[in-house]
Formats: structure tokens, C-alpha cells, sequence
């Protein structure tokens, strides 16, 4: 029954919205396919599924479909890069308040002397040491540039109603350990139109 349930959310609600580039809100992907993944997190939670792991371990990605916006500051070579709504809101990626992604790629073909630096935040980067040219090129492929944050589903968490892409917190509902499993988290800053990837964070778990 939860695999016909399975089928249902990935092929049904993935035709509906098939163009849903067309609308604001982010788009998310569970295993290459486009769900409604609030759908998803609902008919999890409910009594009747308290023991599915349907969708443990199953890959998430999640891309802004926001156009992401550029505050530069010329002297102190600082760019912004953000969203003014929030990013990825049906998932939990930060543990606690110590938590934070590393910096793992920096495209030197955008960012020359950009410096690696730790975040804790996924609706906004702040970049530094970044040239006037830099900033002119990244503002003229801004409608190309999106978030896109990467992780593995480890369960449901019980007070936010969040997906989970971390192994700690009061969960309503829990994945079984698996040794094998990886549950790294990634963060990219990307082109959309080349699939170049201009910034990566990392988080190795």
C-alpha cells in the first residue's frame, strides 16, 4: 500500500506540476522526481503511517525558483547574495546553533581571491574579496544563479513538522540505523543554465 502511495505522490503531483518553474515557491526533487513535498510531510505524520519509512534515506534537493538578489559594497569588496523569503523552510539541515556548512569548491572562474568561509545560513552567502568585474559578471546572469541544497532524508521531526536531513532532535518519525548510509548535506550557488556550480558548502556526516 505505501509503495502505491510512493507512486502516487512522485508521478501524479510531479505531472501536475510539471511547469512549476512557472510559479514562486522553491522547487523540491525527491530522487530526480518533482513532488509537493508539504503533501509528502502531511500524509507521513498522520497515525495511520507512524511506522513508514517509505521515504528514509530517499535523496532530497531543494532549488530557490526566486530570482536571488546582490548587495555589493565596492569598499570593503563584500557581495551578498540572498533571498528575502525563506529558503528550503520544509527542511531541517543545522543541528543546533554550532552547527555550520564548510566551504568545499569555489569557482575560480567567477571568484579569483574569494577566501573559504564557514556559514550558517542557506537563505544568504556573503562573499569576500570579490572584484567590481566579479560583481558586474555575477549581476548579469542573476536571473541564472539559484540555491540548491542537497541531503538525505533521515526522518520526521516532531515539533516543526520539518524533513530531516541530520540524525539528531525529537523525530515523530525515525529511519533505522544504517551503517552504510552517508548523510552528507550540500549548499551550491549554481548556474541553472550552464549547471555550473560557482560556490559548494559542505557538511560531512
Amino acid at each position: 500500500m505505501n509503495r502505491l502511495i510512493y507512486i502516487f505522490f512522485f508521478f501524479f503531483y510531479s505531472t501536475i506540476y510539471a511547469n512549476s518553474e512557472l510559479y514562486e515557491s522553491d522547487l523540491y526533487y525527491l530522487e530526480k522526481n518533482e513532488v509537493l513535498l508539504y503533501k509528502i510531510l502531511n500524509w507521513w505524520s498522520t497515525k495511520s503511517q507512524e511506522n513508514s519509512i517509505e521515504f528514509c534515506f530517499n535523496n532530497l534537493r531543494v532549488r530557490s525558483n526566486k530570482t536571488l538578489n546582490l548587495d555589493y559594497d565596492r569598499k570593503t569588496k563584500i557581495l551578498k547574495i540572498y533571498l528575502k523569503e525563506e529558503f528550503a523552510s520544509l527542511v531541517s539541515i543545522f543541528e543546533n546553533k554550532n552547527t555550520y556548512l564548510e566551504t568545499d569548491y569555489i569557482n575560480r572562474s567567477y571568484f579569483k581571491s574569494l577566501k573559504p568561509e564557514n556559514i550558517k545560513r542557506i537563505d544568504m552567502i556573503s562573499l569576500n574579496n570579490i572584484s567590481f568585474s566579479e560583481y558586474k559578471k555575477i549581476k548579469s546572469m542573476k536571473k541564472s544563479i539559484a540555491f540548491e541544497l542537497e541531503g538525505k532524508i533521515t526522518g520526521l521531526l516532531a515539533y516543526t513538522g520539518q524533513v530531516s536531513l541530520h540524525k539528531s532532535g525529537d523525530f515523530l518519525r525515525t529511519c533505522p540505523n544504517n551503517s552504510k548510509e552517508k548523510f552528507d548535506i550540500s549548499f551550491k550557488l549554481l548556474n541553472i543554465k550552464t549547471k555550473e556550480i560557482l560556490v559548494k558548502y559542505n557538511k560531512k556526516n
